[in-house]
């Protein structure tokens, strides 16, 4: 480790807590990685939980500059407080006021997805891409976006909800907690996979998706890609279907943002070799000629490392930030 002091990530989910120190020389490297499961009975005990994963790796790497902190929530950056939070007990929580209590260093807290965005940004062969759109592909939608190398929040940093923006006005409705029909969580994400999948099951007995829902009473995401892995035609037309929607988001975002990279990332992103390909036609198609022309797509490459990595890029670049600003 550096002679510098280290600044720790940390990656809050559903499942686990992960964290590791990022170095000023190594930045995409995460190091002295530590997970252990997510604490969901109270936002007391997921703290403790953050805090103790925080300890194993501090005893490891010395008192760190800093801690990043990226969570599946809305954050209000400036304050570090949890706005909204679905999947974890932190809605309410002023978590970056309560970390930096524990731990008596800067603390600062953003969404996970606009951390992993971060990650990819530099994870882009060198130089580190300054105009990166990323969007996850999950149980439901997330994105993140970074704007000359850092990431865009909006007004109080509850924006960038890549996810919710809507691409069939007329379309079913959001699975997830915006108000809207169409939008690419409705249409992109892995629950939405699953209620069509679960749908052709319903009605088409003698195939594959058909026998899949007659033993479980659903077709999950994972079941679609195997299906359509075998051949199976409905989980193709799904995919492809799929594929047609993200294209249509991808070339919006292009439009918007002019990204020099745009990344697809997320638990769904590992059947990409089904849908990636339909994705960029549909893209190319739609997007302005000129701006598709500059922009590289392709798969996230942080993997699972992505979120801490990302954290302790924002621990950094905020660290950093605050030094600059303060007074002489």
């Amino acid at each position: 480790m550096s002679d510098l002091a280290p600044v720790l990530g940390v990656d809050v989910g559903g499942t686990k807590v992960a964290v590791a120190a990022v170095s000023p020389e190594q930045p995409t490297e995460a190091r002295e990685a530590v997970e252990h499961p997510t604490e969901l009975s109270s936002s007391e005990a997921l703290l403790d939980g953050i805090e103790a994963t925080v300890r194993e790796v501090e005893a490891r790497t010395g008192r760190p500059a800093a801690v990043g902190v990226g969570i599946p929530s809305q954050v209000d950056f400036a304050s570090g407080r949890v706005v909204s939070s679905v999947n974890i007990p932190l809605e309410g929580v002023p978590l970056r006021e309560e970390l930096g209590r524990r731990f008596g260093v800067p603390v600062f807290v953003d969404n996970d997805a606009n951390c992993a965005a971060l990650a990819e940004a530099q994870l882009v062969d060198d130089p580190p891409a300054r105009y990166l759109v990323m969007l996850t592909l999950g149980t439901g939608v997330g994105g993140g976006v970074v704007i000359d190398g850092e990431i865009f929040r909006g007004a109080t940093g509850l924006g960038a909800e890549l996810g919710h923006v809507v691409i069939d006005a007329h379309g079913p409705a959001c699975p997830g907690t915006c108000p809207s029909r169409g939008c690419l969580e409705a249409l992109c994400s892995g629950t939405a996979l699953e209620r069509d999948a679960t749908e052709l099951g319903k009605d088409r007995e003698n195939t594959i998706l058909g026998g899949v829902y007659a033993k479980e009473g659903r077709v999950s995401g994972r079941d679609a890609v195997a299906a359509a892995k075998e051949g199976d035609p409905d989980a193709l037309n799904l995919f492809e279907r799929l594929g047609g929607h993200l294209g249509v988001g991808i070339a919006s975002f292009v439009n918007a943002f002019e990204p020099e990279v745009f990344v697809i990332g997320g638990g769904l992103s590992r059947g990409a070799e089904l849908f990636l390909d339909t994705a960029r036609e549909e893209a190319s198609r739609r997007a302005l000629p000129r701006l598709w022309e500059r922009v590289s797509l392709g798969l996230a490459r942080g993997g699972a490392d992505a979120g801490v990595i990302g954290a302790g890029l924002l621990g950094a670049q905020e660290l950093a930030r605050s030094v600059d600003t303060a007074p002489a």
